[in-house]
């Protein structure tokens, strides 16, 4: 006789056959780690219309209103590369902001008690739950911590020595060369997002290229293949 599957079940099944049917959905399973470690500066234009496009920097806070207006955040005990919630501390200038405070981030989610509460857009950039106050900070991911594994299927895996080189984990190692574009906030031109302009794996066919998700994870297409990369904890050298 055929059992009734109970409905939650039902559900996950059903939410299963859509992801294989769709490709993957791997995407979901990569962790976000916020950024911090240095100045977000506030974007005097927060709606972001046509021809706003990234940083309109604001200049108007502290002394005399001739200063950048900013929120500096450090995360406490040092960027943990590995872990999606960590404490924070701040100082700042914004305006309706307390001059220091802590605060934490969890996953894509950013509050700062008493200055900010909003979400990551991604490790460039941070907007508030009203869409009032949106600010913008360079930087730019370390490859070199942990190895990255691939999330379709686990069995790839890769480790750099830098921002530029590293290789796929064997046997045997293949060189691997990397090319990052990094944010320029302050340069009306950008780049506003640090993005991975190159990913050569060699004798791998052509350069794939893509973007960071979150500190720790990269979303890398070449046509319409698809390579996710996380990073996790090991040893590992090329």
């Amino acid at each position: 006789m055929h059992k009734r599957l109970p409905w939650r079940a039902g559900l996950a099944l059903a939410a299963s056959a859509l992801l294989v049917a769709c490709g993957g959905g791997a995407l979901l399973l990569l962790g976000f780690i916020g950024s911090a470690g240095g100045s977000w500066l506030q974007d005097d234009k927060p709606g972001e219309a046509p021809g706003e496009i990234g940083l309109q920097l604001r200049s108007n806070c502290g002394a005399g209103s001739n200063e950048d207006c900013f929120v500096n955040i450090q995360p406490v005990g040092g960027q943990d590369l590995f872990s999606a919630n960590f404490d924070l501390s701040f100082t700042s200038n914004l305006p309706d902001c307390v001059a220091s405070g802590t605060g934490q981030a969890r996953g894509d989610r950013l509050e700062l008690t008493g200055c900010f509460s909003g979400r990551y857009v991604n490790i460039n950039q941070a907007v508030s739950d009203s869409a009032a106050v949106r600010m913008f900070f360079n930087f730019t991911p370390p490859l070199a911590q942990g190895v990255w594994v691939e999330l379709q299927s686990g069995q790839r895996r890769f480790a750099f020595s830098d921002n530029s080189t590293g290789c796929e984990l064997g046997p045997p190692k293949v060189p691997v060369a990397v090319t990052l574009l990094s944010a320029d906030i302050r340069n009306p031109a950008g780049p506003f997002e640090t993005t991975i302009s190159s990913f050569v794996i060699q004798g791998g066919g052509a350069a794939w290229s893509g973007k960071f998700v979150g500190v720790s994870g990269m979303r890398l297409t070449r046509g319409n293949e698809v390579l996710e990369l996380e990073r996790r904890q090991g040893g590992d050298t090329c």
